[in-house]
């Protein structure tokens, strides 16, 4: 409080100017860059409204709404890195926008979303070298390169692996329900117990959730700044980790139907997949605490902690 006043002196929060900072700095930016921006939104607003409502309809893919908005505040995060990027504009950029418009439009025709989206990461690439520079793509690789994973794996190659996750969360329920003695006839994917049968079905087999799980990996690993080898066997424990809680899940699912009938089962079913995504989350933070993910790469930057193996996971040596 000041005397001399009597008003109070407000202090935005160091975030809060932090954030308004930057966003002046990008009102600043050159007419060129801003015409290359809304020539960009401009190609692709028909294919987020093509491929945005697919997503959320599918249930599948609903997670890739998410990866834009994600990739855009890793960007944030990384500003500071961004900032030192020297300017010197790289032609080869060109090649780069060239492949990526061919994409979208070669998607858009054949109608394959996956390549609609998945052209979105050699566009901002491209236009990063071209207008820029390899040191700002070499900043903003992992989250430009992020941007994949928001394009839907076409089915064909998603089915096979989703039947055989199928397969096993059947099998493994099934073999530890019996083995702690519960009655019950497997046969396939169907669990027969006693008054009511039960079938694991392609929406009960987990597969979407470890689609969301491994780009969830993805994001970890990096945020943590792991070394390669490890970051990408974190990755592929998300396979396990997701597979474990849906086995535990339809075993409690087994365990209700049992020994509280049907009415019990369907409200359990109900709220199982809250379950499943909580207890994922907990093996998967366990494994990532036991592997090193304990502080951030921003935390080590601020302390000047770079050792040999983080140093080279920050520049993807």
């Amino acid at each position: 409080m000041s005397e001399a006043s009597g008003q109070e002196t407000v202090i935005a929060p160091s975030w809060q100017k932090d954030l308004l900072n930057t966003v002046a700095e990008i009102g600043r930016w050159p007419l060129h860059i801003w015409l290359v921006i809304l020539t960009a939104i401009a190609l692709y607003i028909p294919v987020f409204l093509d491929v945005i409502p697919f997503q959320i309809q599918s249930g599948i893919y609903s997670y890739g709404v998410l990866i834009p908005p994600i990739s855009i505040g890793l960007l944030y995060l990384q500003k500071d890195q961004l900032r030192k990027a020297r300017p010197a504009p790289d032609p080869v950029g060109f090649f780069w926008i060239a492949l990526g418009v061919l994409m979208e439009w070669t998607g858009w025709f054949l109608r394959v979303r996956f390549l609609m989206m998945a052209s979105l990461t050699p566009v901002v690439a491209g236009c990063l070298l071209a207008l820029h520079g390899r040191e700002l793509w070499r900043a903003a690789r992992f989250p430009v390169l992020v941007l994949l994973l928001a394009a839907p794996v076409p089915m064909p190659i998603i089915n096979p692996p989703d039947v055989w996750i199928q397969h096993l969360s059947a099998v493994g329920s099934a073999g530890i329900m019996q083995t702690l003695g519960f009655p019950l006839i497997r046969q396939g994917n169907t669990i027969q117990i006693p008054g009511m049968t039960l079938d694991v079905a392609e929406a009960c087999s987990g597969f979407k959730k470890l689609l969301a799980f491994f780009c969830f990996a993805v994001l970890y690993g990096w945020f943590f700044a792991l070394p390669k080898k490890r970051w990408l066997l974190l990755t592929l424990l998300a396979l396990p980790v997701a597979l474990t809680a849906n086995v535990i899940r339809i075993a409690g699912l087994i365990f209700i139907g049992t020994e509280f009938g049907e009415h019990a089962f369907h409200i359990a079913h109900e709220y199982a997949d809250f379950f499943v995504i909580a207890l994922s989350c907990v093996l998967f933070l366990t494994v990532g605490k036991y592997m090193g993910c304990d502080r951030s790469r921003f935390a080590l930057e601020k302390a000047h902690e770079r050792p040999a193996e983080v140093e080279a996971a920050l520049h993807g040596g």
